[in-house]
């Protein structure tokens, strides 16, 4: 009884060595390697404020169409207020033109446009990496002057109501990260109507260049 007493209790004081020598192995190891718990709201490893969520860019877009010409260049500048979020703000500056030559007289008439504009993109998902796809969503108010003229000569020149779009599609970004990259977009205005919206056509296709998404 007391040899059976004896083997009990070496090997309930081995099991207890061995049980403090796993925890303490435990504990080493999350020093040396902690568990890194993703959160959305942490870009860059920066909480709040930082110059490295602050995005800027710029797109345009160029067509052409029965005897018309179509323009368009739009920067802004952004932040990322998650990792694959960002809103921004920006300009709009775009010109319409149509021409109709006759043999006596060439008449031109010429729209140019100018406004604000609200926009957000979100990284849907990556195409590899950092290249990835998103969506797009922008709100874009323009004034409108009216210059017409005929053999080079200035014969009305209108202030029209401002017009209003809104614009919703998909982008494809070659660097989502930080640093340069190019972007190509393409979206729909579903506040567009014939001879009224500033653009011709109411789906608009766009290249142009981001840093920081």
């Amino acid at each position: 009884m007391i040899q059976i007493s004896k083997w009990f209790s070496l090997c309930l004081v081995a099991m207890l060595a061995f049980t403090v020598s796993s925890f303490a192995q435990d504990d080493t190891t999350n020093e040396e390697d902690p568990v890194v718990v993703y959160d959305p709201d942490d870009v860059d490893g920066t909480r709040g404020f930082s110059s490295s969520k602050i995005v800027i860019g710029g797109s345009g877009t160029f067509g052409v169409a029965n005897n018309a010409l179509f323009y368009e260049f739009s920067p802004f500048v952004g932040y990322r207020i998650v990792d694959r979020w960002v809103v921004g703000v920006g300009f709009n500056l775009s010109q319409q033109s149509q021409k109709f030559a006759e043999p006596q007289f060439t008449d031109i008439t010429r729209q140019t446009f100018s406004g604000v504009r609200a926009l957000t993109r979100y990284l849907i998902f990556h195409v590899g990496d950092p290249a990835g796809v998103y969506g797009l969503a922008e709100f874009q108010y323009n004034r409108i002057k009216l210059v017409r003229r005929i053999n080079n000569e200035v014969i009305d020149e209108l202030k029209l109501d401002p017009k209003a779009s809104m614009l919703f599609g998909l982008g494809y970004s070659s660097n989502y990260y930080q640093g340069f990259g190019y972007n190509v977009e393409v979206s729909y205005d579903v506040l567009h109507k014939d001879g009224e919206s500033f653009s011709i056509w109411p789906i608009q296709y766009r290249v142009g260049f981001t840093y920081g998404f």
